[in-house]
């Protein structure tokens, strides 16, 4: 562990095991879909309906959503490259257990860079450029309640977040450019002139998945790839 991590784990350690309500709503900030992506995903919905600038706004919104998976994309080819276990796996850190987590439920996960990280961030980011002040907000949000309890309950280093942070925030800078976004979201505006229908049934279904951060999809791959379906 470096000692950029190793300082501010154990400056936030020292508040851990102390209050057994603080410790268990931090675990549930951190396992709770609906405060993670649900909140975010409704102020992109909503921003998406404001009748500002429509068309660019909605440009911003739709490159920040293809940025996130991007952004995913690159966290996991990073992840095959650079394997190190969660904080609270690592013998030689005298870790200060929360209540309500346990260090065997995170062994053998890698925790570099963190997913949430990239793709809230990137989300936020394609936020920030389509309504500046709610992305700032989202940015204090994302921070907050959806990466700095995985810092407090050992799940990421800070640099984990740190560097999800990056991706997600460069990504959703790339797609952003004229260059990128407008070639990006110009045959999802022709799919939403010729069947608004069917192209909001989708960005439902997507923005559900985002919501729950992709677990019903792994469900059904992870039933799939153990062999339960018939040949």
């Amino acid at each position: 562990m470096n000692p950029f991590d190793e300082r501010i784990l154990s400056f936030i350690n020292r508040f851990a095991h102390r209050s057994l309500v603080f410790d268990e709503l931090v675990v549930l900030v951190s396992d709770n879909n609906f405060v993670k992506g649900a909140l975010v995903i409704a102020v992109i919905w909503y921003l998406w309906f404001q009748n500002e600038d429509t068309r660019t706004k909605r440009e911003f919104l739709l490159a920040g959503v293809g940025a996130s998976f991007v952004g995913l994309v690159v966290a996991r080819m990073l992840s095959w490259i650079i394997v190190r276990p969660r904080p609270l796996n690592i013998p030689e850190f005298v870790m200060r257990m929360p209540y309500g987590i346990q260090a065997v439920d995170w062994e053998g996960w890698n925790s570099f860079p963190s997913d949430h990280s990239v793709l809230f961030f990137a989300l936020a980011t394609g936020i920030f450029f389509a309504a500046r002040r709610t992305g700032c907000w989202m940015f204090i949000y994302v921070f907050t309640f959806i990466c700095l309890p995985r810092v407090y309950l050992g799940i990421h280093y800070p640099t984990d977040i740190l560097v999800g942070a990056l991706i997600g925030v460069f990504m959703g800078w790339l797609f952003h450019l004229p260059a990128v976004r407008r070639p990006l979201t110009g045959w999802a505006f022709r799919w939403l002139d010729a069947r608004p229908a069917q192209f909001y049934a989708f960005s439902f279904l997507l923005t559900y998945q985002i919501c729950e951060l992709f677990d019903p999809v792994r469900g059904i791959l992870n039933f799939i790839r153990r062999g339960h379906l018939p040949q």
